[in-house]
Order: C-alpha cells, then sequence, then structure tokens
C-alpha cells in the first residue's frame, strides 16, 4: 500500500470511528433525557416504598430561608431521587446483578456494632437509677412540646441460613441498664396499684440457632441478657421468661423466614406463659378463627439486598381472631378511629401482611370484650412484636388496652389510675433494650 493509500484509509477509517462516537453519544444523550423525563412524569412516581416500608419523600415547600441559604434546592434533588419512577425495580435489579459476582448458601448483610461484653445476672450495674424530679425541680424545666421523636424500626447484620433471615444480636450495657431502671421506676409508681409483668421476647436466632453457631456469626448471647436484666428487675414485678418454651418448640412455625417478627403462634406461647403466671387458664387456639395469608416477605427481604433467597421462599402470616373483632384506636395524628383486632390482609401487599394485627403501629388503642364481665383489664406497652401478641389477651379480659411506647404521647401511670387497669403487662423483644428505646419507656411514665 502507497502512502497515498494509506493515508485515504487512515482518514475513512477515522470518519467511520468519529461517525460512530457521534451516534454513541447522541444515544447517550438521547436514553439520559428519556430518563430524565420519566423522572419528571409525576403520575409515575412513587408515594411510600413497599420495599423500605416508609413514606417516600415529599416536594419540598419554599420558604425565604429555605431557598436563600439552598436547602430548598437540596430538599428538591432528595425528593427527585427519593420518589423516581420505578425506583424499587432498578434497586431489585441492581441487587440482582450484584448476586451474579458469586453463589453463596450462606450470607450476611449489614453493619452492626459489636455488642458489649454482657455481665453476669448478679453483676453491679454501671448506670445510676434515674432521679425523681421533685416538685421543686418540675419548675424550672422546659415545657414539652408533645411531640415524638421515635426511631423506626432498624435492622443490625443479617444472617442467611437454610434458606431463612436471622438477625445477628448485639447485647448494648447501657440499654440494659436503662431499661431495669425504666421497670424499676414503673413497678415503684404502680406499687398497690397494679400487677407488672415483664416479657422479655427473644429473636429467632436465639431460638433457632445453637449458642456456638451464634457464637461464630457474631451475635450475643440472649439468654445471658435476659439473665443479667432479670437479675437486677424489683421483686414486685412478674418475670414471665419465653426463651425455653420458644426453644422447645423451634421445630414449630414460630419466626417468619423473611421478617424480623414472630408469627402469631410463637406469641400464643408467651400468652399462655403469660396465663399460667397470672395462675389462669389459656384459651385454646380452638376458641380463635384461624386464617391464612400467604405471600408475605418481610422486613430481611428489604436488608439483604433483596435476596433471592427470602424472595423464593415467602412467609404465610397465620392470624388468630378472638371472640371479639373490634377496637377502636388513637392514630398518630391524634384521630380517634375504629378498626378490627385481625383485619383482612388478603389484599394487602406482600410486604405489609403483618399489619393485619391490631391495625399496625398505633400510639393507643382500645378492646372491649362484650363477652366478658368480670371487669378484667390490662394495658400492653410494647413496640411491633406486641402486634401478634394483644389478640390473644381479648379472650382472656374485658378491656384491653395497648401502647405503643414510641408513638404514645400520654403518661401510662395516669392511664392505669384513670382506667383502674389492674395488669400492665410489658412485651419486648432482645432488640428493644437499647437505650433510645428505654428513653422512650421512661418519656411515658415520667
Amino acid at each position: 500500500m502507497n502512502t497515498n493509500k494509506k493515508e485515504k484509509f487512515i482518514l475513512k477509517n477515522n470518519a467511520v470511528h468519529k461517525r460512530f462516537w457521534q451516534i454513541g453519544i447522541r444515544t447517550f444523550f438521547v436514553f439520559l433525557f428519556v430518563i430524565a423525563f420519566l423522572g419528571l412524569l409525576l403520575p409515575l412516581r412513587p408515594k411510600e416504598s413497599e420495599l423500605e416500608k416508609r413514606e417516600l419523600s415529599k416536594f419540598p415547600k419554599p420558604t425565604v430561608s429555605t431557598v436563600l441559604n439552598g436547602e430548598f434546592f437540596s430538599d428538591i434533588s432528595t425528593w427527585y431521587a427519593d420518589t423516581f419512577p420505578f425506583r424499587e425495580t432498578l434497586m431489585s435489579a441492581n441487587a440482582k446483578m450484584k448476586k451474579l459476582y458469586g453463589i453463596t448458601t450462606q450470607e450476611i448483610y449489614g453493619d452492626a456494632a459489636q455488642g458489649d461484653e454482657i455481665p453476669d445476672a448478679d453483676a453491679e450495674m454501671e448506670t445510676t437509677p434515674t432521679p425523681e424530679v421533685t416538685p421543686e425541680e418540675e419548675e424550672d424545666l422546659p415545657e414539652e412540646d408533645g411531640t415524638i421523636h421515635a426511631e423506626p424500626e432498624k435492622l443490625g447484620k443479617i444472617y442467611i441460613a437454610d434458606n431463612r433471615g436471622f438477625e445477628l444480636y448485639g447485647f448494648s450495657r447501657a440499654g440494659a441498664d436503662a431499661y431495669i431502671n425504666m421497670m424499676n421506676s414503673a413497678a415503684a409508681q404502680l406499687k398497690d396499684i397494679a400487677t407488672v409483668y415483664d416479657i422479655l421476647v427473644p429473636t429467632s436466632i436465639a431460638v433457632n440457632v445453637d449458642e456456638e453457631n451464634q457464637q461464630k456469626v457474631g451475635s450475643n448471647s440472649q439468654e445471658d441478657t435476659f439473665a443479667y436484666v432479670n437479675g437486677h428487675l424489683d421483686a414486685s414485678i412478674n418475670q414471665v421468661g419465653v426463651l425455653d418454651t420458644l426453644k422447645k418448640h423451634n421445630s414449630e412455625y414460630l419466626y417468619f423466614k423473611t421478617d424480623h417478627h414472630w408469627t402469631a403462634d410463637g406469641a400464643y406461647y408467651a400468652y399462655r406463659e403469660l396465663m399460667k403466671a397470672k395462675g389462669m387458664t389459656a384459651s385454646a387456639l380452638t376458641d380463635y378463627t384461624r386464617t391464612e395469608y400467604p405471600g408475605f416477605i418481610g422486613s430481611f427481604y428489604q436488608y439483604s439486598n433483596q435476596s433471592d433467597t427470602l424472595k423464593n421462599n415467602p412467609d404465610t402470616v397465620v392470624a388468630y381472631t378472638p371472640t371479639c373483632n373490634d377496637l377502636t384506636y388513637t392514630d398518630t395524628d391524634g384521630n380517634q378511629k375504629t378498626g378490627h383486632v385481625v383485619s383482612d390482609a388478603t389484599q394487602y401487599s406482600e410486604g405489609n401482611k403483618y399489619l393485619c394485627f391490631i391495625c399496625g403501629d398505633q400510639p393507643y388503642e382500645r378492646i372491649d370484650n362484650p363477652n366478658i364481665t368480670d371487669g378484667s383489664s390490662c394495658v400492653v406497652i410494647k413496640e411491633s412484636y406486641g402486634n401478634a401478641f394483644v389478640p390473644f389477651l381479648v379472650n382472656s379480659y374485658q378491656t384491653v388496652h395497648v401502647v405503643d411506647y414510641r408513638y404514645f404521647s400520654g403518661n401510662l401511670i395516669d392511664l392505669v389510675k384513670e382506667n383502674g387497669i389492674q395488669d400492665v403487662i410489658y412485651v419486648n423483644n432482645a432488640n428493644a433494650l437499647i437505650e433510645s428505646a428505654a428513653k422512650n419507656m421512661t418519656r411515658i411514665i415520667s
């Protein structure tokens, strides 16, 4: 090839490359334009995330201060990204792409702080009891605005094995001590007024995974945790142990595979232990109407980067409806509403079927059973683990009050006194033994 032909070939080749490069750039910008256009289509923008179980960001309202300091434009950026059309589909696709890098039979997702060393049951507590506020001191305190600063439930490390998920447990010495102080304070204030019961519920890893493998994956002992807490509770508090009972029945469907909650069957064993502590006979499961809601995929799926293992092994929510299925509740906006102890979850989305129990997490609920007229009453102080537990109490009490300490703005002690409540029942899973939860439980008795 002579020099002229070679130069012509190079020029032609460069022209072809340039043309393809220009086509590629144009295609890329068209793609970006289409994506941006889709992103601006308000009707396609989701308002809630089923995957993350939360309300997505709302378009910000401009104010003079937020416009001037740039916060308004930053919030627009957050809203745009948080509510992008097909957001969850894209998240799931991204997670599946990452899984192509390798195949594993056991997986661990998430970050969790290393748990504290669990002291012996009789070890001295490090924190001092919460001081009582005298009337003189109370006058100097600022008025509360009634705003509830409650944190949503968050999960730590997720361990996946045998086609199911487990949450690793990390012990918090400060959290356990704060819980002990709160319980002892409540018992002191309710002395000669009501009987206090404490039900500490283990999570699935403590019931379904042996101690050796719990240690291998870095999960602290919940048995030792409960022993430490129980060893420091006031003698007037009735401790209702459920860990051993659940372990004896761990071949049964006591915990969900894709979610951090226990099932209604697991909660029923706790109800039986409570009735035993009261010297009463528990209502048999046959006294309730059993209903199944299949296709439940819970929180572990979200926190495990949408694990295919969990997606392909969905749960079934089994619910037991008591003889009375009506309740009234106050929502987070202070509105009075009516609902059901067990709702029909047939049409609920796959991530929300656990909400069939007592209308989900409401600040305050009340259930009056007209079939019981002995004047018996109780109040359950709980987080979401208590939701599956409450329906069983309806067959044993004339009136059941329910308080979710994360959202309740009233005073528990006043509630007990004003309604003549006889039994005060705390139901908390092991992960509630943290400072933020204890702080909220302390807030409603202060």
